[in-house]
């Protein structure tokens, strides 16, 4: 009989689009500004132009293969972030002002 130590049969944990690299993301929002970072609180998002301070929307999955609750590529997202530590744009325009691309 062969026994397996519970390090065999430990499972890796996958987002929700099967991403083995998604990871706990934040939305904010400030006016016609969007902005993602892994903190929580998003302290590390710059508060240029945003005069009433960011609100926090929604925490989700952060992924290549998951679904990011704003219309934006996530792969920007994450570009960002490896960064800057967060990713900022303008709804309206659509251009990213939290990274050099």
């Amino acid at each position: 009989m062969r026994r397996y130590s519970s390090k065999q049969h430990q499972m890796t944990m996958y987002g929700t689009g099967g991403d083995i690299d998604a990871r706990p993301a934040h939305l904010f929002r400030c006016g016609d500004l969007y902005a993602v970072s892994l903190d929580p609180t998003g302290s590390n998002i710059p508060g240029d132009g945003c005069y009433e301070g960011w609100e926090h929307v929604s925490e989700f999955e952060l992924g290549v293969r998951e679904a990011v609750p704003a219309a934006i590529n996530p792969e920007a997202l994450i570009r960002g972030i490896r960064a800057n530590g967060y990713y900022v744009w303008s709804h309206t325009s659509g251009n990213p002002t939290g990274t050099t691309q």
